[in-house]
């Protein structure tokens, strides 16, 4: 599965305060429409919390991710509470994607920062093709519980965020990217919870 690249302090320290923020929000918004967990992601979480060697993959941090989408409380099996996870993933990345271009915009030709996002914003878009063959894979085969089990589903999940490191690596030392670093150490949180989502479906002999 996804192994937790090493990350500086301060982008650590960053990231914990975000992540608590955002858990915080929508903790004291409970009213406002966000899903009540069902017993289903609960469960998906509690497991996802234990299937992964990155300490900000909590139960909490899980339940707080699903629950901003309610389509996780319609979710009937784990294949179905995998696709919303994906999605929501997919809307980070394109999220990141945005930024970037508007990034390019106003980098100069020829330069550090230039080349680095260029790569960042091929890469954000094979992240969301490789996510689109994920979702594929469960899709064509909800039918099936048998050949689920079979799914190359983790492998596919695992490619995708190899993808978005790279990034990440890419940026490192360029000027002016600090914001899009914080950015892509949250989607890597959030690439290795769906890494963990799937771990049922890594069946190896």
């Amino acid at each position: 599965m996804a192994i937790m690249p090493p990350t500086s302090i301060f982008f650590s320290v960053i990231v914990f305060m975000l992540l608590s923020n955002a858990i915080t929000t929508q903790a004291g918004g409970s009213g406002g429409g966000k899903p009540k967990a069902t017993s289903l992601v609960v469960e998906a979480c509690k497991n996802a919390s234990g299937e992964t060697q990155d300490p900000d993959v909590t139960k909490e941090f899980c339940l707080s991710t699903l629950q901003s989408d309610k389509r996780s409380a319609e979710a009937k099996d784990l294949p179905g509470l995998v696709l919303v996870s994906i999605d929501i993933l997919k809307g980070r990345v394109t999220d990141a994607s945005v930024k970037v271009k508007k990034m390019l915009r106003n980098a100069k030709k020829g330069t550090m920062a230039m080349h680095a996002l260029s790569i960042c914003e091929l890469q954000y878009e094979n992240v969301v093709s490789t996510l689109n063959i994920c979702q594929a894979m469960i899709k064509d085969h909800q039918g099936d519980k048998g050949i689920l089990q079979s799914l190359r589903l983790p492998h596919c999940v695992d490619i995708a965020c190899d993808t978005s490191n790279e990034c990440q690596t890419d940026l490192e030392d360029v000027p002016g990217t600090e914001a899009l670093q914080i950015d892509n150490e949250r989607l890597r949180i959030l690439f290795n919870l769906n890494a963990a989502l799937v771990v049922p479906y890594d069946v190896r002999d």
